[in-house]
């Protein structure tokens, strides 16, 4: 079943939301949304960035040596519209998971040495 609203004298005739988001957008982007979640409750976050986008941002920040004065880190709150409470929380992780990655790795145990000498030709001691 096909429904023909005419462009802008038939947008009264709609029901409450659908009314409001062909408003703000098109009947026909109100038609596309009706079409398919129609009998669905959409809640929507009040956060547009997920909070992964924010973290990857810092992260990324971070392992570039990047250092976030107090001033940087209210601006990137206002910026992400999170609190500086969280934001401070995600720079905690990214730093966290950042030192992580650039740990050294502990040297092989002898055994493993020795068994890599071996490939690489030879009599090394390993040591």
């Amino acid at each position: 079943m096909e429904i023909h609203v005419k462009k802008t004298e038939d947008i009264d005739g709609l029901n409450g939301i659908y009314k409001t988001i062909a408003q703000l957008t098109s009947i026909d982007d109100c038609l596309l949304l009706y079409q398919n979640f129609k009998g669905l409750t959409v809640s929507f976050p009040t956060k547009l960035l997920d909070s992964g986008y924010v973290k990857d941002y810092l992260r990324k920040e971070l392992h570039q040596g990047k250092s976030f004065s107090k001033e940087e880190i209210q601006q990137l709150a206002l910026s992400f519209d999170y609190s500086e409470r969280q934001l401070r929380r995600f720079l905690s992780e990214a730093k966290e998971e950042v030192r992580q990655m650039t740990r050294k790795e502990e040297p092989l145990p002898y055994v493993a040495r020795w068994i890599q000498s071996q490939k690489d030709g030879g009599e090394k001691s390993g040591k």
